[in-house]
């Protein structure tokens, strides 16, 4: 399988005769692969444009999508995210990181995830390696439920068939009685992640695991069609419950059509930019309500109110000091500015929200060596009478490196506790 890297956002001359050549398939061919692609990432997605898209000389440039999704049964395209640095021997842990939030809600704070998993660029490793460590977690105390069981034996226990105490059959009188078993379909949902991941994973380690795994899974029936929740008292396996749901159903992108096996993970790159300032936000605001999309109402249309939302806002009581909005677009190639959109859009959260402040927050497109991890570098500001609106780039690059996470939160902190404190003028 050859792996094609694209750089979110960044046309790559020629894409499509290199994949062609890669794929002993004519360049039309790849074509019409792309188009397939981009319908499953669109229904998957809900987008309404082509996020790959062909230029006429054959560049090929991938807008609002990053992950690993297959092209064909030869070719993978990884699309790296444009705030994660291609080069970096850490961005898949990174991105890996992000994808769960977006999916599940929760990130895999696990440094012994990303540990030793650098060099293998392999992300069924990592989605692997984080499986396994949430197993281990939770095996000791694993997934039991009742099930009433119907059975012959000699020996009477449970509720009797009467009509079975005149004429036994071979193996005994018939009895029905609940059993403590883990046969269920959580563990089911379990298994069936770990047989999906074992012809992925190229790490001979992590396959010999997940193949013990499996052995202590075993005799599981087919996973069910709609995942139940888990019971209150087996909580602690909430985390390796929904990964494994990601793994049964594709990992977000389910290619298994025709030649076509096994997982691509793909994701929305804004709404994973949202999730993880908001996450990182509430974080560092402990004493403060963080609401995401709250509705402040703007105005009325007759008597239906109008609201204006926010991706981020930090309530204390019933205010909010200052609001945030995560911001994805950047302009490539120009000097750094509040769009007049951005402008006018930041008013109206304001004066609904009754705040002054106002941060929007851009992924930052340095390295980590220009700017460190977590850092918020403001790189404009705009007053208006008495109100503020404040662009910064936020460094999310390391973010699956050992404490990383803490960084970022520590960073946001430290951005916004001045501002908590009192305006900024």
């Amino acid at each position: 399988m050859d792996r094609f890297v694209l750089q979110e956002l960044r046309d790559r001359p020629g894409a499509t005769q290199e994949i062609a050549t890669l794929s002993a398939i004519s360049e039309a061919e790849v074509l019409v692969q792309l188009r397939e692609l981009n319908d499953r990432v669109k229904s998957l997605l809900g987008y309404e444009y082509d996020p790959l898209t062909v230029s006429a000389s054959g560049g090929l440039k991938a807008d609002g999508v990053a992950g690993l999704l297959r092209l064909n049964s030869g070719v993978e395209l990884e699309v790296v995210p444009k705030f994660l640095a291609p080069k970096s021997t850490t961005w898949r842990s990174d991105f890996f990181l992000l994808a769960v939030l977006v999916r599940t809600g929760h990130l895999l704070l696990h440094d012994e995830i990303s540990a030793g998993t650098q060099d293998r660029g392999d992300l069924a490793t990592l989605i692997a390696r984080s499986f396994l460590s949430l197993y281990d977690e939770n095996a000791r105390r694993s997934i039991r439920g009742y099930r009433r069981v119907t059975l012959g034996d000699f020996a009477i226990e449970g509720d009797v068939d009467w009509e079975s105490t005149v004429l036994p059959g071979p193996d005994g009188f018939a009895v029905s009685r609940l059993e403590l078993t883990r046969q269920n379909p959580h563990n089911a949902t379990l298994a069936a992640a770990v047989q999906a991941l074992i012809p992925e994973v190229t790490d001979i380690d992590t396959q010999t695991q997940l193949r013990l795994v499996g052995r202590q899974l075993a005799s599981q029936g087919a996973p069910p069609s709609v995942f139940p929740p888990l019971p209150p008292r087996h909580a602690s396996w909430q985390q390796a419950y929904e990964l494994a749901q990601l793994i049964v159903t594709g990992l977000g992108l389910n290619l298994s059509e025709g030649r076509f096996t096994g997982p691509g993970f793909v994701l929305s790159t804004w709404s994973a930019w949202e999730a993880l300032c908001e996450e990182v936000v509430r974080r560092a605001l402990p004493d403060h309500s963080v609401r995401g999309q709250h509705k402040w109402v703007l105005g009325y249309r007759g008597e239906t109110p109008v609201h204006a939302t926010p991706d981020i806002s930090p309530i204390a009581g019933d205010s909010a000091p200052l609001l945030l909005d995560a911001k994805y677009k950047a302009r490539l190639g120009r000097s750094p500015s509040i769009s007049s959109t951005d402008l006018y859009e930041s008013l109206a959260f304001l004066r609904a929200g009754k705040a002054q402040q106002m941060c929007l927050l851009y992924p930052a497109l340095k390295t980590s060596q220009e700017l460190p991890l977590g850092e918020w570098r403001q790189f404009d500001q705009v007053e208006v009478d008495d109100l503020v609106i404040q662009g910064f780039e936020v460094q999310v690059q390391g973010l699956a490196q050992s404490g990383g996470f803490q960084e970022l939160v520590a960073g946001a902190r430290k951005a916004l506790a001045p501002m908590i404190l009192g305006p900024v003028r």
